[in-house]
């Protein structure tokens, strides 16, 4: 009865996972493409990231995921650049700050830092929307 259950799990599982793929629980990510179309480009700049205004988070994360900035480099010296996560995304050991704030009736984004499998260097930087609130009436 034990082992049927945890077959079934893991087929679930390994399922799921074929699925969904890339999708990170059926997320949904930016390219650099539609990126640069709703927010435009320009220059990525860490320190300036978190107190930029909304428009110019952005664009410069457009830049971010163009140039795959920090992709290799240690999650630590993200956070030492950026500063504390001020999102979340999935799991604490995936960096997450904000691009648009939340609000009613509006797209909320978040620019993520993936770590590799030790979860110790940066394996991916995306565009993430966070979520979409919408008004009941």
């Amino acid at each position: 009865m034990i082992t049927r259950l945890f077959a079934t799990l893991l087929c679930g599982f390994i399922l799921s996972s074929l699925c969904l793929g890339d999708s990170y629980l059926g997320s949904e990510f930016l390219t650099v493409k539609d990126a640069q179309k709703k927010w435009g480009i320009s220059s990525f700049v860490g320190e300036k990231f978190k107190n930029a205004s909304e428009k110019e988070r952005g664009s410069m994360a457009t830049d971010a995921i163009k140039r795959n900035v920090y992709v290799g480099t240690d999650m630590l010296e993200v956070r030492k650049v950026m500063g504390s996560p001020n999102s979340y995304f999935f799991s604490d050991t995936i960096y997450a700050y904000k691009i648009t704030e939340p609000a009613a009736n509006r797209e909320s984004w978040q620019l993520i830092f993936v770590p590799d499998e030790k979860l110790e260097k940066v394996k991916e930087v995306k565009i993430r929307k966070k979520c979409c609130y919408k008004s009941p009436l």
